[in-house]
């Protein structure tokens, strides 16, 4: 079949559409053709309705004129304009609600199509598991999924907005940071499926414990039995949260897991698993029906393989055979910043920067060991944000893992301190990216022609990306 891409779906008249929000229409007709939604001026096309967002450090009310200049037949604003837009307009006080109630009955529609929603969410991994599950769904179905990082309240809605009317298969990823978010986030794209990577220390400066995170991130199970969904979670065996519980995750929906470690009462197995540098070979068993199938993997790294069987288990439960998704699996490739690996002469630099946990550092760290072989292993590590009372002493714990796993490692970011504690040395330990690059650089003039294998990760905020920049750029000058 064929992954999807974004299409402007839904047609709608501003009547419609004020009559959803429980809004008045001002300034012009009911009848008003729209098509598409926008919450950018720049992003705007003629005949979008325009959505102001508002926060913090902008007001999107004030670029009402501006959109309707740029073609929006609608703008949907949060209080009154400063000068009339010249097209029609409704106020409705919450701009979060007015995309979450402009989404739900689009997808509510194509479920009763038959649509099937995969919600995918997990302290770590959930947009490489979206990315698989999306890949194998396609070797079948017409599948359509999250692009970028629209997880939250925004991007949810707009990726539902503009999934193609003929998607068969939706899988979408939702983030959160908060207690609540997934809730609200189930409830508009009406999930059938939920996927849940694992239960991490992921913002567990916002969320207290993992305790509080694991009810988090189950917040889709209870949603889904409150819509009276016989909805279905898949999850890892490995994952002490989901695993343990899996008593009290019955009592609401089916519980399917899968392992690569063997774990008793799993349906899904990965076997015979052998990794190299350039890939990770296995066998898929599954219980059920007793079939198995080989498959490869061009990633290194087991968290990889919890990943894939995510995938995997999805495509089976959705009626997939197991050959169709081991197949499928093959051809898969990652995204940018995600285990990405360029090779520069006998240098390997992993650009791994699109986000960071205690979880996928570990993950990454023991991925190097086996991706670098004899070569000389160098972590360029970043910040672990949103860790609270917690990030000193994961920071530390990281560091320590940097001795044991890494010939060098240099770090900053706020807890630069706390990395150097644990490494044994502040020598390497900066406060910002712009400190670290020099330092690192002059270390791999030490080296020479040496082959070398490099890691660069860190939370999103630090641009990671510049590091790996500055170090690609010396390496191709050596």
């Amino acid at each position: 079949m064929a992954l999807l891409h974004e299409e402007m779906q839904v047609q709608m008249t501003a009547g419609e559409i004020a009559a959803y929000l429980h809004a008045e229409l001002r300034g012009g007709s009911a009848e008003t053709a729209v098509r598409g939604f926008s919450t950018d001026t720049r992003t705007i096309t003629p005949g979008n309705c325009f959505i102001a967002l508002t926060g913090e450090k902008f007001n999107g009310n004030a670029y009402a004129k501006q959109a309707a200049e740029k073609g929006a037949a609608l703008c949907v604003l949060t209080e009154e304009p400063q000068e009339d837009p010249g097209v029609p307009y409704v106020i409705a006080p919450d701009a979060r609600r007015v995309y979450a109630d402009l989404a739900k009955p689009y997808i509510h529609a194509l479920k009763q199509k038959g649509l099937r929603v995969i919600g995918i969410t997990g302290s770590s991994g959930k947009t490489t598991v979206k990315d698989m599950t999306a890949h194998v769904l396609a070797a079948k179905y017409r599948t359509y999924a999250t692009s970028g990082n629209h997880n939250n309240h925004v991007g949810v809605p707009y990726t539902v907005l503009h999934m193609p009317a003929d998607t068969e298969a939706a899988v979408i990823e939702m983030g959160m940071n908060h207690a609540g978010e997934i809730a609200f986030l189930s409830d508009i794209a009406e999930p059938d499926t939920a996927v849940i990577t694992n239960i991490g220390t992921a913002h567990i400066g916002n969320l207290g414990s993992q305790e509080n995170i694991f009810r988090a991130k189950t917040e889709m199970i209870g949603d889904m039995a409150a819509r009276g969904e016989s909805g279905t979670l898949i999850a890892p065996a490995e994952d002490s949260y989901l695993y343990g519980n899996r008593a009290a995750l019955s009592e609401k929906v089916q519980v399917c897991y899968s392992t690569r470690s063997g774990v008793q009462g799993a349906e899904l197995y990965a076997e015979d698993i052998t990794e190299t540098a350039e890939s990770t070979r296995f066998t898929l068993h599954y219980a059920k029906d007793g079939s198995k199938a080989a498959t490869e993997l061009f990633m290194t790294g087991l968290h990889n393989v919890t990943d894939a069987l995510l995938a995997v288990h999805t495509g089976l439960h959705l009626g997939m055979t197991l050959t169709e998704c081991a197949e499928a699996l093959r051809s898969f490739v990652p995204g940018a910043m995600r285990s990405e690996r360029v090779q520069i002469g006998n240098v390997t630099v992993i650009r791994d920067y699109y986000n960071a946990n205690p979880e996928a550092m570990t993950a990454a760290l023991t991925a190097m060991q086996t991706i670098a072989g004899d070569a000389v292993k160098i972590a360029a590590l970043g910040n672990m944000n949103e860790l609270g009372e917690y990030a000193a002493d994961r920071h530390r714990a990281l560091g320590g893992q940097c001795r044991a796993l890494t010939d060098a490692a240099f770090f900053c970011g706020e807890n630069y301190r706390d990395f150097a504690a644990g490494y044994g040395s502040a020598e390497t330990a900066f406060a910002s990216q712009e400190q670290l690059i020099p330092a690192l650089l002059d270390a791999l003039k030490q080296y020479g022609d040496t082959p070398l294998c490099i890691l660069v990760k860190g939370s999103r905020g630090l641009h990671m990306e510049h590091v790996c920049e500055a170090a690609e750029q010396a390496l191709r000058g050596r």
